[in-house]
């Protein structure tokens, strides 16, 4: 189901988009006018095997399968899914530098005065510039998408955007990936 697109779910309930919408709308409707049901809460490897724990617990560690109620899919699924939530976290627990000092850093490696990054100049290693502290910081040092757009003087909109167009430049430079990661020492 996972690879399911909207189209793929909706022709289950009409032949017209239209039609298909409607009908999905009644239904999850219905859903929700049932409240809470005691058979769809949890997950995992328990649920799947019908709720009985009893054939379970004579598996070998080994045997069993990973599951957490949170997350639908396989075992090997829900590890990949929870390994990645965790490098996330311990990457983003702690600011490793300022904003302050990485709009230093990357201000220094584009040739730029700190005072200038702060006006609306619309040229290349000034739009570059904020792009690649947008995304470095929001997503390698977990700064909040609000607290960049101050220190920038920019939207949080813009920042947004910025943030898009800086994984292009980064990906197609190594000396810029290298600068990022001396950063986040």
């Amino acid at each position: 189901m996972a690879e399911k697109t909207i189209e793929d779910v909706l022709q289950f309930f009409g032949k017209s988009l239209k039609e298909a919408r409607r009908r999905y709308g009644v239904f999850v409707e219905k859903g929700i006018k049932q409240g809470r049901r005691e058979d769809l809460e949890g997950g995992g490897l328990i649920r799947s095997s019908g709720g009985d724990k009893a054939g379970l617990l004579g598996l070998k560690k080994e045997e069993r399968e990973k599951g957490d109620p949170r997350i639908l899919g396989s075992g090997d699924f829900v590890s990949d899914v929870l390994q990645h939530a965790n490098e996330d976290a311990d990457r983003k627990k702690g600011h490793n530098i300022s904003l302050t000092e990485l709009i230093s850093r990357v201000c220094k490696e584009f040739d730029i005065k700190i005072g200038a990054l702060m006006l609306d100049v619309r040229r290349a290693p000034y739009t570059q510039a904020k792009a690649i502290i947008s995304y470095f910081s929001i997503h390698e040092l977990g700064y909040r998408g609000s607290d960049v757009a101050k220190a920038l003087n920019l939207s949080r909109a813009s920042v947004s955007k910025s943030k898009s167009r800086a994984k292009k430049l980064i990906d197609g430079n190594q000396h810029l990936w290298d600068l990022l990661k001396q950063v986040n020492k």
